[in-house]
């Protein structure tokens, strides 16, 4: 059976907070959620390219690849060649339910066609696809993901994008990034569930609460269901 490829959908014109701003109260929830984030997606890449921020691209919680595929894309757009885009996904559904999510929710798909989705893709050019790695891997296995990341070659982390749907997968992967010490000086993280009906929101700003001790964190940008954060470590400009 032939399996169709994903596709961008929405127009990389469209990305934008002007068209944004104008389609924001029409009551399409969906339009809404994907031109904003997308739109902030964007945003963020370009500060990390204007201003040179080191380190890789990670997104855990990848599913079929819409959202790896749109980071790719941007970032061969924007002018990044040099940065690794690894998604991270167990591929096998939800472990438990949480708010308007079910147990189960999200199993209808595999590694291998969110790899087709990618290495596949009409949108992405050859050297594009060769810094994207998928990985399967459950966010509880702390150790075996940071032994990965290491064999990959990552260090650090500049864009970090979250859509793991539960706080407890949240808990679990902030623990990678923190034992791992994968979080660069200045790094962006973006939660995509943040402003849904659930716990994730709570968490995360429970998270980002004990780790002001260490990092200077802004809230970026937002839609109705996403909320992204700028992290600087203090002391940076002395330990530069």
């Amino acid at each position: 059976m032939r399996h169709e490829l994903l596709d961008l959908v929405y127009k990389p014109e469209d990305l934008n907070f002007e068209y944004y701003n104008k389609i924001k109260d029409l009551g399409d929830v969906e339009l809404e959620h994907q031109i904003g984030r997308l739109t902030n997606f964007k945003k963020l890449l370009g500060e990390i390219f204007l201003n040179d921020t080191k380190g890789d691209i990670i997104e855990f919680g990848t599913w079929k690849g819409f959202s790896l595929l749109w980071i790719a894309y941007l970032c061969e757009r924007i002018g990044i060649f040099d940065k690794k885009i690894i998604g991270i996904d167990g591929f096998i559904g939800l472990p438990d339910a949480e708010g308007p999510f079910q147990k189960g929710a999200f199993k209808n798909t595999s590694l291998k066609e969110c790899w087709r989705n990618i290495f596949y893709n009409k949108y992405l050019y050859d050297i594009t696809k060769k810094n994207v790695f998928i990985e399967r891997f459950l966010y509880s296995q702390k150790e075996n993901i940071i032994k990965r990341l290491r064999h990959l070659g990552v260090s650090k982390f500049s864009f970090v994008h979250i859509d793991c749907d539960l706080s407890s997968s949240v808990k679990e992967i902030f623990d990678i990034l923190i034992e791992g010490n994968f979080l660069n000086e200045e790094c962006y993280i973006l939660f995509d569930d943040y402003g849904c009906d659930s716990n994730l929101g709570a968490t995360v700003d429970s998270i980002l609460l004990n780790m002001q001790k260490e990092y200077e964190i802004k809230e970026h940008s937002s839609t109705k269901l996403t909320k992204n954060f700028k992290l600087r470590r203090k002391f940076y400009e002395i330990n530069k």
